[in-house]
């Protein structure tokens, strides 16, 4: 993705930061895995995957890594707006099998600290929740809020 298409999707906050969001977007992992950004913005972020059959468990339901890989993502993305910042932990918890074309997930900051980033983050199916989580990183450089 290239920095106009981006700054479209990213809010006024972040514009200044719009270098580690490009990068974001553009790493192998979301683009090869069909995933794109709804909105961006330092407190909240949104993304959306379409489901490829390839993205389907034997029982015909989205597959559990598929869920936390966009999941994990969309928490990437948040926690790598102001500086790098790299995952340490997540608890995930499922909620009911995910069935339709498209994944949206939302993250948003629970607690920022010095050192560490605290993010709720949910999965859903239409507007039914299928998974949330609490994920944590360890940022790696200085960042002002």
């Amino acid at each position: 993705m290239d920095r106009e298409t981006a700054a479209k999707l990213v809010s006024e906050d972040c514009q200044q930061y719009l270098d580690n969001i490009v990068e974001m977007l553009n790493a192998p992992y979301f683009a090869e895995n069909d995933m794109e950004a709804v909105s961006i913005s330092k407190e909240y972020v949104e993304v959306r995957k379409k489901i490829n059959p390839r993205d389907i468990n034997s029982n015909g339901f989205w597959h559990g890594g598929v869920i936390y890989g966009v999941m994990d993502h969309t928490f990437a993305i948040i926690s790598n707006i102001e500086g790098h910042a790299v995952g340490q932990n997540s608890n995930v918890n499922y909620y009911r099998p995910g069935r339709g074309d498209t994944i949206t997930t939302k993250a948003k900051f629970i607690n920022v600290s010095h050192s560490l980033y605290h993010v709720y983050v949910e999965a859903f199916d239409g507007e039914k929740m299928v998974a949330s989580g609490i994920f944590t990183s360890f940022r790696l450089q200085e960042v002002h809020r």
